[in-house]
């Protein structure tokens, strides 16, 4: 899902309705849009306050005082590209490589010959299940925080 549509989907929702699974997910895996809810929460809350008038009473002065308040809070635009960084694949795969290098060498270790002593063939299998687990959490954690290379490189865009 990009950001326009999850966008589109969070802002139609009625207020307190809850937030569809699609929409939750992207907002995990997206820094800008997650922001941009979080700012429009914060936008909700300020605009819900009682008005407070500016001493004065002049209409000029007292929108400028809101504008000024308003930039002072932070609640301005957002601009998305600065949360875009180019996808450096350089960490993930020296991760990946540690990884699956520890454990292929853990058996020759003193752990893994220790291990291979007081339990026999009994260590093979929990090791195996544990290097299965951690490698398929890795590339889970992998694709879902890389999910805008993989679309745009499979071409799953719609729309």
């Amino acid at each position: 899902m990009n950001c326009n549509r999850a966008m589109e989907r969070y802002c139609s929702l009625d207020k307190n309705q809850r937030v569809p699974l699609g929409v939750t997910a992207h907002l995990l895996l997206c820094s800008g849009c997650r922001t941009a809810v979080r700012r429009m929460t914060i936008a909700e809350r300020f605009c819900s306050m009682p008005y407070q008038p500016v001493s004065g009473g002049a209409s000029d002065p007292s929108v400028q005082a809101v504008l000024d308040r308003i930039v002072a809070s932070g609640l301005t635009h957002v601009n998305l590209d600065q949360y875009e960084r180019p996808v450096s694949m350089l960490r993930w795969i020296v991760s990946g490589l540690a990884l699956v290098l520890g454990f292929a060498f853990i058996p020759f270790t003193f752990m893994g010959e220790w291990s291979g002593h007081n339990f026999g063939s009994s260590f093979s299998l929990p090791f195996f299940i544990v290097c299965g687990v951690a490698v398929t959490a890795w590339c889970g954690v992998f694709v879902g925080t890389n999910i805008d290379f993989f679309i745009k490189k499979f071409g799953l865009q719609h729309g």
